[in-house]
């Protein structure tokens, strides 16, 4: 249980997840927080973490806070800390909250190295630990692999042997099922497309939104306008992960944090927003994939610099087609009244494009790409 005296060790500090929870996680009473930060060759672990905190709305936590940067890497044997550092948080943490992945849909052996590697060896480490600290995964909905038009329960969602449509959710399906079957004490939290709605960051909206520049070059893309997207804003994750730490007892391991369907906004009523942002002057055109026959292809995807941008989408149409939804009545439950608020998508889409409308590196990629 999370309040004034638990000590909290946390992965993936300088990722949009990680850095949100250490900066959330400063507000609350907490004893130490430790933050593991990869190391790099252009700075210390402190500087790293204080420039990914400054990233954030509310900018650096207050100088007497409880909180420590460590030099590691969940990919590393013990965790690539230091005698010292890996002794302290052995002894010390109450909880770990391991926040760490390889999220690219494209390299695959990093994702392997990172997500079930790094799993394996925060086990090994949580086993070490002489408190018997509470293991948070943070995993994702997409570990139920392929599959569409569906709302699945946390249960629905246990398919580490089906078809993925990339090793990233492969390889988080494995890192999970490592963790929920290791005998320990573990919370399994799994998130659905994570926003950076609130942080004032060009990059961590990018990180998600990088594709959606590329529409303006195409007049049709083969996407189902009936078709709805799980997506939430980070702070909603952060907030339920915490507020479920803080209860004295769970009923269960493992818990969707996502928007459920709870008034989740269909493609058709999405798209609009993005031709009023872009003014288009003729409105994208939806068109179900099952209706994007060779001919239609044809049609549409013309120039050879369209055949270069509609190549580089082919990673996210898979997921762009899913049209599934995540079940949350389970968090609705067990938070009850403290169910955090989780705005629309809707209510911060605009938020985001605009910051990567201004951002150069999606500028860079979109010369790469021939728009």
């Amino acid at each position: 249980m999370l309040q004034k005296d638990t000590n909290v060790f946390v992965t993936g500090a300088t990722g949009l997840i990680g850095g949100e929870l250490v900066r959330t996680l400063l507000t609350q009473p907490v004893g130490k927080v430790w933050a593991l930060v990869r190391p790099t060759t252009d700075g210390h672990p402190e500087l790293r973490l204080a420039q990914r905190l400054k990233r954030s709305a509310s900018g650096e936590p207050h100088a007497d806070a409880a909180l420590s940067a460590v030099t590691g890497d969940v990919s590393a044997k013990r965790l690539g800390l230091s005698d010292a550092d890996y002794d302290s948080v052995r002894r010390e943490a109450d909880i770990i909250i391991h926040s760490a992945a390889e999220t690219s849909f494209i390299r695959a052996a990093a994702c392997r190295r990172t997500n079930i590697a790094g799993a394996k060896h925060l086990i090994e480490f949580t086993r070490e630990c002489t408190r018997n600290p509470l293991l948070v995964c943070l995993s994702t909905a997409f570990v139920s692999g392929v599959v569409a038009n569906e709302c699945l329960t946390e249960e629905d969602g246990r398919r580490p042997r089906s078809e993925h449509h990339n090793e990233y959710t492969h390889s988080k399906a494995v890192a999970e099922e490592l963790v929920r079957s290791s005998g320990l004490p573990v919370l399994v939290v799994r998130p659905s497309v994570v926003l950076s709605a609130g942080v004032p960051d060009a990059a961590f909206a990018r990180a998600i939104l990088q594709f959606v520049p590329l529409l303006n070059e195409l007049d049709a893309v083969p996407i189902n306008p009936a078709g709805r997207p799980d997506a939430v804003p980070v702070q909603f994750v952060v907030n339920s992960i915490i507020r479920l730490l803080q209860l004295p007892h769970l009923q269960y391991d493992c818990y969707h944090i996502s928007a459920g369907d709870q008034g989740t906004a269909t493609f058709g009523q999405l798209s609009p927003i993005l031709d009023r942002f872009y003014g288009r002057p003729v409105p994208l055109r939806l068109i179900p994939l099952a209706q994007w026959t060779r001919d239609v292809h044809r049609n549409y995807i013309r120039t050879p610099e369209q055949r270069r941008i509609f190549a580089s989408l082919r990673n996210y149409l898979p997921f762009l087609n899913m049209n599934v939804l995540y079940d949350n009545s389970r968090l609705r439950a067990e938070l009850g009244d403290r169910f955090p608020e989780c705005p629309p998508l809707t209510s911060y889409l605009e938020e985001l494009l605009s910051l990567i409308s201004h951002d150069r590196g999606v500028t860079r990629w979109l010369r790469a790409k021939g728009a």
